[in-house]
């Protein structure tokens, strides 16, 4: 899917949305949106863009990652995971997934893994470890990746993202 199409889905997503980022989320080189103000164009921009080879190269990659969610959700909101692969010209996979008020962490960790199947490129083996876990696998021969939280809203829902 082409950048300007990707772009324009995740702008009428984020726009659907009045809630701004937590703490627990990660908002790379643009100031955070007031509580109630929406995301512009630019932050949704800033949020998907795409590195440049420099960029890649600063980048933590591993080809096995653990994805850990923890408490309820006291507000619905959305969380934004972007994929990078190391030493390849593939697009950086940005997956947005929306998340209801009073989810589960292990609930949360089932439909993060639905949505990163369905995002992710076949190579990758999405599973769900422990209730509240999600492990994304690469077989090491196929290479390694990048995994970041860029954004979540989600009140209460701490992520920690670390490598296997």
């Amino acid at each position: 899917m082409k950048t300007p199409i990707r772009l324009a889905i995740i702008g009428a997503l984020f726009s659907l949305s009045s809630a701004a980022f937590s703490q627990n989320g990660v908002l790379a080189n643009a100031a955070a949106p007031s509580p109630t103000d929406a995301l512009t164009t630019e932050q949704i921009a800033e949020l998907t863009r795409t590195e440049m080879p420099g960029d890649r190269m600063t980048l933590k990659y591993s080809n096995k990652w653990r994805i850990t969610f923890d408490n309820e959700a006291k507000s619905d909101g959305t969380l934004v995971f972007r994929m990078v692969m190391k030493n390849s010209d593939v697009e950086p996979v940005v997956a947005t997934i929306p998340i209801k008020k009073g989810i589960n962490e292990n609930n949360i960790a089932d439909i993060v893994e639905d949505a990163l199947q369905k995002a992710f490129p076949r190579d990758f083996n999405i599973e769900t470890d422990d209730g509240e876990s999600v492990l994304v696998k690469l077989n090491f021969i196929e290479g390694s990746s990048s995994l970041v939280l860029l954004s979540n809203d989600v009140k209460n829902l701490k992520i920690k993202i670390r490598k296997e």
